[in-house]
């Protein structure tokens, strides 16, 4: 399963259920700071950073992130701030 967290808070929500660690993780720009990706890489987890923020509320934006999540894991469910992603 893939996840996506657009924002802090639903970052910190994944952190602390029992889904964590996921398996792949992708964020939203500004979700976490440099060294807080480094040292999640470190230990291991497969986790990309968008170059962009992308708010939930911009449908264009999410269509975008999702369909480049898609590209690099096809077949795999998606799962935004804690829902499966349409």
């Amino acid at each position: 399963m893939i996840y996506f967290a657009t924002s802090r808070q639903s970052y910190d929500q994944l952190a602390a259920s029992p889904a964590w660690p996921p398996a792949v993780l992708w964020v939203s720009l500004g979700v976490l700071a440099s060294a807080e990706l480094a040292d999640l890489r470190a230990k291991g987890l497969a986790v990309t950073d968008f170059t962009n923020r992308v708010s939930p509320n911009d449908p264009a934006a999410m269509s975008d992130a999702l369909d480049t999540i898609r590209e690099h894991h096809p077949d795999h469910v998606v799962w935004v701030d804690g829902s499966v992603a349409a």
